[in-house]
């Protein structure tokens, strides 16, 4: 980063409008001991030379405000030019009205983007979110075991009313039907937004559930992509033909 300074000899703002500073004591040390010599000497930086007659020239031409040794400029003398002064509101108006489209850092410091930041608020809506999908998440893929178990303890409780099966003991079409539009629905919730047009989820797609889903369970039966790609597929299909009934 470079330091604001008050005020600077040509050669410093050219040095600094090239992106030089680096080099600056090398480029210092031959504009003292040989005016005018920049190209010569550095033909592999020609803007050095460049930017340096432009600031020179503006000032010889009363574009641009300076001072030689703090008194007024007489002749343009090479010698001369390196005990100009330019004060740095002089030279950050004269860029701003000359080079408007060149903003070096020097004189423009580059101010930080943060329009793509997330709000804590935001980031704290979406964690919450994001908590509550996981414990349903977590919920159903309980209640899927135990669909899939038939020999789990829930279906030896009287109290609870079991889930309708064919004679095979396959869950009837119904069954499957009304499990199919829970998960179509439950999907839509997730990925939808809000009424002020917030996601109510962290997940953008179907695709990022499955992720989520296959990383998080990857040792549950049945929890595999190809299978999920297929179930959610036809769930969101069941339930948008539900919704048209």
């Amino acid at each position: 980063m470079v330091a604001y300074r008050n005020s600077y000899h040509p050669i410093d703002a050219a040095i600094l409008w090239c992106d030089l500073a680096d080099h600056e004591s090398e480029i210092l040390q031959i504009e003292l001991s040989h005016p005018g010599g920049l190209l010569k000497h550095f033909p592999q930086w020609p803007t050095l030379h460049l930017y340096a007659e432009r600031i020179c020239d503006a000032i010889v031409n009363g574009e641009l405000p300076a001072t030689y040794l703090g008194g007024p400029i007489g002749l343009s003398v090479p010698e001369q030019r390196a005990y100009w002064s330019i004060r740095h509101p002089d030279l950050y108006s004269w860029f701003a009205r000359t080079y408007p489209h060149e903003k070096p850092a020097f004189l423009f410091p580059r101010k930080s983007d943060h329009s793509l930041c997330v709000s804590l608020g935001v980031h704290l809506a979406l964690q919450a979110d994001r908590d509550v999908l996981l414990r349903e998440l977590e919920r159903l893929r309980l209640t899927y075991a135990a669909l899939c178990n038939r020999d789990s303890p829930e279906f030896d409780d009287p109290t609870k009313t079991p889930t309708p099966k064919s004679k095979s003991g396959v869950l009837s079409e119904n069954a499957a039907l009304l499990l199919y539009v829970i998960v179509g629905a439950l999907l839509t919730l997730i990925l939808g937004k809000s009424e002020k047009g917030l996601p109510r989820s962290i997940f953008e797609d179907q695709a990022a559930i499955v992720d989520a889903m296959t990383t998080l369970f990857s040792g549950v039966r049945g929890l595999k992509k190809r299978t999920l790609d297929r179930k959610f597929a036809e769930a969101r299909r069941r339930f948008a033909q539900a919704g048209r009934e």
